[in-house]
């Protein structure tokens, strides 16, 4: 019998975007909604951020609370590789969500209180937001193997797309209603909502296989962590240049279109800047999340099915080439706001999956503490060159917008010519990749023992995930194995 006839009805759905196996939906969903938990909580305090970072200051100030975080996340990332050792890397999610969930309370109290804290909370928001997304992605991808990943990963990323959406739409229509800091209270609920979540997605996939230690982690560069891999991986590295140069090309083009927009909101709302500018960059995120949810949904798993992982890599760095050729044609507001938001809708979906799916073939070393590195630190490090940048430009340099965006279109070809190299190396370590043990049907222990019971041989007890999943997965083949078994008696 066709496997599409043992599928439930979410997993038909499914069907109709990606290629889906029994008990995919059960993954797909209980991933889907962490991610979409996770982006409401986001895009709730994303506008709020903005709002409050350009009122207290202006686009000047903004461009260096971005550059700081880079600095401060070089000393928290090794704190994050002890959390891991210390909670487990499947567990870590749920508590940076509940932490976050306590700040935001703090700042909401702060606020009230009449403190500026418009700068601190922007570099706190965007330490949070590169955290978060770097952990659940590291965790989607240790649940899923390669082949299942590159099935899957594409839709588990509509959750991302569809919680961004819907958290800045909400978040534009409650802005002139609740302020900036019933914003803040309502992630904070999201925030505590996910960390329950959290629970049902590890519970829906393998329990850890005993892996050994990634052969450059030494024990001396403990401190390190992901740092020291990424230093003595090349592929990572690799994987690290991407990051920083996308980084770097965003947000100077962030920088462009809020030097403009400030202009902008003093023509349109005088005397009211800061709801204008929070309304503006809500409906701005509801965009760039609608598009990227349609693209996600409707070409991303499609894209990765027929052109494979590496050709796929190469069309967000295009898109942003050919991007760049119609703003130099014409320089307007409008087209720089269309412009952004394809592109910035292109990174969230398509480049982001398959940025992230690079990892499927790694380690666990990788996709935890090398990836938190690169999506936090190397991510954020993207944000200071671009402050330096601007501050070189502006300050010394007198540069204009359109010289800016000169700078932002070399980056983007040199972007396009390293993903061509880091696809090339990924087509040949995914060609000889062997899933862990536990992944091919055996259940672990957190410590690595193999888990059965007593009695029972070792290396036989199929993978203890979510119960549903694996029963809809062996229901096709188990009332034949009854009825062998009854003859053979």
């Amino acid at each position: 019998m066709d496997s599409t006839h043992r599928l439930n009805g979410f997993e038909r759905c499914l069907s109709l975007c990606t290629r889906v196996e029994p008990g995919d939906g059960h993954r797909v969903a209980a991933l889907g909604l962490q991610a979409l938990t996770l982006m409401v909580a986001y895009y709730f305090v994303r506008p709020v951020r903005e709002a409050l970072i350009l009122t207290e200051g202006n686009a000047e100030l903004r461009s260096y609370a971005v550059g700081l975080q880079a600095l401060l996340l070089i000393v928290l990332v090794p704190f994050y590789g002890a959390l891991v050792r210390r909670v487990g890397a499947r567990r870590v999610l749920g508590v940076l969500a509940l932490l976050a969930a306590l700040q935001l309370v703090l700042f909401c109290g702060l606020g009230l209180a009449g403190c500026r804290v418009g700068f601190v909370f922007f570099v706190w928001v965007g330490i949070l937001g590169v955290l978060m997304v770097a952990q659940f992605w590291a965790l989607a991808t240790d649940l899923l193997t390669v082949e299942r990943g590159q099935r899957l990963l594409g839709v588990v990323a509509a959750g991302v797309a569809a919680g961004a959406w819907l958290g800045a739409r909400t978040a534009s229509a409650l802005f002139p209603l609740v302020g900036p800091y019933g914003l803040m209270v309502a992630s904070a609920a999201m925030l505590a909502a996910a960390t329950l979540v959290s629970r049902t997605v590890v519970a829906c996939g393998p329990r850890p296989a005993p892996e050994r230690t990634h052969p450059h982690l030494r024990r001396t560069d403990r401190l390190f962590g992901g740092f020291a891999l990424v230093a003595r991986t090349p592929y990572l590295a690799g994987i690290a240049v991407l990051v920083v140069l996308l980084n770097w090309i965003t947000s100077t083009g962030e920088f462009v279109l809020s030097d403009w927009l400030v202009e902008f909101a003093r023509t349109q709302a005088p005397g009211a800047e800061s709801d204008f500018i929070g309304q503006f960059m809500g409906h701005y995120g509801a965009s760039i999340a609608l598009l990227g949810f349609l693209v996600q949904l409707l070409a991303v798993s499609r894209t990765i099915r027929l052109a494979g992982l590496a050709r796929a890599l190469l069309v967000t760095p295009l898109a942003f080439v050919a991007g760049l050729l119609v703003i130099g044609a014409v320089p307007v507001f409008a087209v720089l706001q269309c412009v952004l938001i394809t592109q910035k809708s292109l990174d969230y979906s398509l480049f982001n999956t398959t940025r992230t799916a690079l990892l499927l073939p790694e380690s666990r070393d990788a996709k935890f503490q090398a990836k938190t590195a690169i999506d936090t630190v190397f991510y954020r490090l993207g944000d200071l060159l671009s402050a330096v940048s601007v501050f070189v430009g502006v300050r010394l340099l007198d540069a204009s917008r359109g010289e800016l965006l000169v700078l932002v279109f070399g980056l983007s070809v040199a972007l396009t010519v390293a993903a061509w190299g880091v696809g090339r190396e990924y087509s040949r370590r995914a060609a000889s990749y062997h899933p862990p043990v536990a992944l091919q049907g055996i259940a672990h222990d957190d410590d690595g023992r193999e888990d059965r019971a007593p009695g029972q041989p070792a290396l036989s007890r199929p993978v203890a995930g979510c119960a549903r999943a694996d029963r809809n997965a062996r229901r096709a083949t188990a009332v034949p194995q009854r009825r062998d078994h009854l003859l053979a008696g």
